[in-house]
């Protein structure tokens, strides 16, 4: 009766906007015979507290404390449905006392007359309580503070795999309790907040970080700004959230999908990854050449370069130009959700990509630095570059493999999950052919060509740096620091 009567009657003439610490707002609307009515929506607590009559059956009637605790038993079923619970009420007032009723309502009084209560449900989305899953597969702990009751916060919250058995949500009344120390504890083992006000969101971010965790929030509400600028990636809803929002946040959620956030952080774990790939592939190559031309200058100072600076050319351009491109389209590894999440202050290049570096760097020098001592003792200088040249461009070709994963063999990973690698490979192992073999090509590089016993020596040694990482990830797994560790969400 009255929805209709608001709809086609009554004009709005002035709101007291929802007020998060009296957790309701007010309405006062004009009807067409001048007569004012004011209505109010919010918590069924702060509604109940204001009125002193109820409407049953077309009558208003006074409103007992027994009425009103069966309203709060009511209110309570609704919430353990995973309802959102609201009182309504309303209350006629003359003009003149417009002023009068506007202060008390601010004061949380009114002498309205109880309407009843609304049970709303915004369901969450089917993925939801999968995405949730994954973050504490990834070690990202998953928090939920809310306005709502308690009640319904906790049956979401279970619903999504958010809340534990056994564990129960903290209220923003139970946190004014707390000192900043008392709430760091309740924080390490509480994932819902409930009934919870701004200021309370500001003080559980300002928490989590003070103890170390990095914080992304999500927020839709101007009241969320301040806890969102504290945070340390504040995300702002694009569909429901406030132009104020938007502004404080580093990153907009266009779809307000909470999936799309755990999509984004696992897209952004392969991009992290395939940049450690293709910088530890140019470091190894780099490093390798540094040490094979260095310690011939040393080993050799009576021979030619070891390797021209057009070789040095070749092999960059063509051999590395091509793969290292390639690692980047490397698809994501099945583990990518199941690894801790990285330290902020950790290193793109870390000790055990430096200590694989320098391991593989010196082996390729190594046996390149052989080959081409065999073939200058056989008194042949051209076809000793040409040796160390094709070794180490074969080198880069298998360590290309090597870098598509730091801990998951190439057999796990399969060889056509990266297409785009092989025919790098098998472009930059044909280049390198036709390099030993066209006439004009020999003359630019100062080749010659090899027989086949050539090439497969080369490739024999060449594929020792393959199988040598190859066992140095097998031992990793059998040592428990591959794959197959599960990262544990923190508690």
């Amino acid at each position: 009766m009255y929805q209709d009567k608001i709809r086609d009657d009554y004009h709005r003439v002035e709101e007291i906007p929802f007020d998060p610490t009296k957790r309701f707002m007010v309405t006062f609307n004009r009807s067409p015979s001048n007569d004012i009515t004011s209505f109010t929506k919010g918590a069924p607590e702060a509604i109940l507290g204001m009125c002193s009559t109820i409407y049953i059956d077309g009558q208003i009637q006074e409103f007992t404390e027994e009425m009103k605790e069966g309203i709060v038993e009511q209110g309570h079923e609704m919430a353990a449905k995973a309802l959102r619970v609201l009182g309504v009420a309303y209350r006629p007032i003359d003009a003149g006392d417009l002023e009068e009723q506007k202060a008390l309502m601010e004061e949380g009084r009114g002498d309205m007359t109880f309407l009843g209560l609304v049970g709303m449900i915004d369901p969450p989305r089917n993925e939801v309580k999968e995405s949730v899953r994954l973050c504490r597969t990834a070690g990202i702990r998953v928090i939920m503070s809310t306005g709502d009751h308690r009640m319904t916060a906790e049956a979401i919250a279970k619903e999504i795999g958010i809340l534990d058995p056994g564990t129960r949500a903290v209220t923003g009344a139970e946190i004014d309790e707390l000192s900043d120390e008392e709430l760091d504890e309740v924080v390490k083992g509480t994932t819902v907040f409930a009934r919870v006000s701004p200021s309370h969101k500001n003080r559980i971010v300002n928490a989590l970080k003070d103890m170390g965790h990095v914080v992304a929030m999500t927020g839709d509400g101007v009241n969320d700004a301040p806890a969102l600028k504290a945070s340390d990636v504040a995300i702002a809803m694009g569909i429901t959230g406030t132009d104020v929002t938007k502004e404080v946040s580093d990153m907009i959620l266009v779809d307000d999908n909470f999936t799309s956030i755990v999509n984004a952080v696992e897209e952004g774990r392969v991009v992290f990854e395939n940049i450690r790939k293709v910088v530890k592939y140019l470091v190894t190559t780099n490093t390798a050449e540094i040490i094979t031309i260095l310690s011939a200058l040393i080993l050799f100072p009576n021979h030619p370069l070891i390797l021209t600076p057009i070789m040095i050319l070749w092999i960059n351009l063509v051999t590395d130009g091509l793969l290292d491109k390639t690692l980047v389209l490397e698809a994501k590894e099945a583990d990518i959700m199941e690894q801790p999440p990285r330290d902020p202050v950790e290193k793109l290049i870390d000790r055990t990509m430096l200590r694989n570096v320098l391991i593989l760097g010196v082996l390729m020098a190594a046996i390149t630095l052989f080959l081409f001592d065999r073939e200058i003792m056989n008194g042949d200088v051209q076809k000793a570059q040409t040796f160390a040249f094709v070794t180490m461009a074969m080198f880069q070709v298998f360590n290309g493999l090597n870098c598509r994963s730091r801990t998951r063999s190439v057999f796990t990973l399969g060889f056509r999950t990266n297409k785009y690698l092989l025919v790098a490979m098998f472009t930059s192992f044909f280049l390198l052919y036709l390099a030993t073999t066209l006439p004009v090509l020999q003359v630019g590089l100062g080749t010659v060509e090899l027989s086949p016993v050539d090439w497969i020596t080369v490739i024999a040694c060449t594929s020792t740096v393959f199988i040598l990482d190859e066992v140095r990830k097998f031992i990793l797994r059998w040592r428990g620091q591959g794959p197959t560790v599960k990262a544990v969400a923190p508690s």
